[in-house]
């Protein structure tokens, strides 16, 4: 192979290493990732980012009713924006996660800036609702290693996704609730949207598909509980070597 071609190949594939450790759901190649519950739990997770917003409401609403119990992973902006719905989501049994303040994409953040989103977010939910987050969740799932630097110094236990229902683009309740379902199993974290960071649409069609997708894990015996409960009985588990080289 001609040298050129040899540095393009090798350069090629450093680039998609580079991908896969940032941008991939499932990677563990920066730092420790929660992408998944045990297989053999028998329950999921219903998790919602970039709220609180007016239609996180309407999720509430559906959760009390159902008597179920979701993760609210919140941007900062937003908390100060809502701060009672902020409460109630507290004040109603449900997890919170920091999903930083202004929702930036951190592989284009300095080190400092990253800081900065992360630790700004900690004391606005905590200021605002008397809780400090545990969780986190980068925007956009992408992660770097300025952002695991901080999240282990804030305590702060990064959770990812099994299944979406792509709700951050246009779709109706029925095209969320089909995708959330087809990959809906044991272990499953689920990942919904109760806001918009472009804030260019609502979430009322997420809203309407929540009662769909509860009875959708119930159909298949699957409860539905907190992250805290999925994930601190993954820490009893033997991980497989596909997951630890995922």
């Amino acid at each position: 192979m001609p040298l050129a071609l040899g540095a393009t190949a090798v350069a090629g594939v450093a680039g998609a290493c580079v991908l896969y450790a940032t941008c991939g759901v499932r990677s563990q190649w920066l730092g420790p990732t929660d992408w998944r519950g045990p297989e053999d739990s028998g329950a999921v997770a219903l998790t919602f980012d970039d709220g609180p917003t007016d239609d996180t409401e309407r999720i509430l609403d559906t959760l009390a009713v159902r008597e179920v119990r979701a993760a609210f992973f919140m941007v900062g902006r937003q908390v100060e924006r809502h701060p009672r719905i902020a409460r109630r989501i507290v004040a109603e049994g449900h997890e919170v996660g920091n999903h930083s303040y202004s929702h930036p994409l951190y592989l284009y953040r300095s080190a400092g800036a990253t800081r900065r989103e992360l630790e700004r977010t900690q004391e606005v939910i905590a200021a605002t609702t008397g809780v400090r987050p545990i969780w986190s969740r980068p925007p956009y799932g992408i992660r770097t290693r300025a952002y695991f630097k901080v999240a282990r110094e804030l305590g702060l236990r990064t959770v990812q996704w099994t299944v979406a229902g792509y709700d951050w683009k246009p779709r109706r309740a029925a095209e969320i609730t089909r995708d959330v379902a087809r990959g809906l199993s044991s272990g499953s974290i689920v990942l919904l949207h109760d806001g918009d960071s472009a804030e260019k649409r609502d979430r009322r069609e997420t809203a309407a598909a929540v009662p769909a997708i509860i009875d959708a894990a119930k159909a298949r015996g699957l409860a539905i509980g907190s992250l805290a409960r999925l994930l601190d009985t993954r820490s009893t588990q033997p991980r497989s070597r596909q997951d630890a080289d995922a």
